[in-house]
């Protein structure tokens, strides 16, 4: 019999993980961006922080700060405040290749159900979510209009959808990604912050994942059930059919921009960000 109000021996089990567990000193964030290990990430730290009592929330937009009753946040697609950039607290940003979030944004862009991608519902004066994407919705209205104008009344995927290979890379150049380029090169490295590239994630699974559980400042205790719990999402132990099925990932490659690159798109991507790769480490 259930009644209403009483605690489930879940919920208490993680009361006392929350005064008992290694609950960091200082709430902590993890940074990832769209096509940069988000649904990844957000798997993982939801299922740590449920297991070792740590109190996790999101946002999709941008981040002012870390909330009270918050132990982990996680920045979803990058976007933080300037007050944010200058606070001291301790965390984790994920990047990735920016090249190959142009490659990886083209691919999904053409098949994904998110809303702001399949709208094409732009009555809406004010250009809220989802006639643009999330990172946008606390920019002004002359950068949502700039987005919207460029999709000629269709949804973004319509629209990527009905150019040529090289015009939909250069599109998503312009779009999205150019949103999730410019948020990761806006980063300036400081003691405070980690930061990890996704291509080192997935190659070296095990190790980066301990590194950045220890950054966060996860107790030893707790670290092996941690890892555990990410090695049930890592690709390169999945099979086939379950890489198939996962609607997030395109072609189970993670580096993919030399196939996708002629000189035309390598061209049009130097134009608008130059040596943007070459800033976040990447040759």
């Amino acid at each position: 019999m259930y009644f209403p109000g009483l605690w489930t021996a879940k919920q208490i089990v993680l009361d006392l993980r929350r005064v008992f567990g290694s609950k960091p000193s200082e709430p902590v964030f993890v940074i990832t961006h769209h096509k940069v290990a988000t649904v990844l990430i957000r798997k993982v730290m939801m299922e740590v922080s449920e297991k070792i009592g740590w109190r996790y929330s999101s946002t999709m937009g941008v981040a002012t700060n870390i909330p009270s009753k918050t132990d982990l946040l996680h920045v979803i697609h990058g976007t933080v405040s300037d007050s944010f950039f200058q606070s001291r607290n301790k965390g984790v940003r994920i990047i990735r290749d920016p090249r190959d979030v142009i490659v990886s944004g083209y691919l999904y862009h053409q098949r994904c159900s998110e809303k702001w991608c399949v709208n094409s519902d732009f009555s809406d004066p004010s250009r809220p979510f989802p006639q643009v994407p999330w990172p946008l919705v606390g920019a002004d209205l002359a950068a949502k209009e700039e987005f919207v104008s460029r999709l000629d009344g269709l949804s973004y995927q319509e629209k990527i959808s009905s150019l040529s290979k090289a015009e939909g890379l250069i599109f998503e150049m312009d779009g999205f990604a150019k949103i999730t380029i410019d948020e990761m090169i806006r980063w300036k490295d400081n003691d405070y912050v980690l930061t990890i590239k996704m291509e080192d994630l997935v190659e070296d699974y095990d190790s980066v994942f301990e590194k950045i559980f220890r950054w966060m400042g996860i107790g030893e205790e707790d670290i092996d059930n941690c890892l555990k719990i990410a090695i049930t999402h890592d690709m390169n132990r999945m099979g086939e059919d379950l890489i198939a099925s996962n609607p997030h990932i395109s072609t189970g490659e993670l580096r993919k921009w030399k196939d996708f690159f002629s000189p035309e798109v390598e061209e049009a991507y130097q134009k608008r960000f130059g040596e943007a790769h070459k800033e976040l480490g990447y040759g």
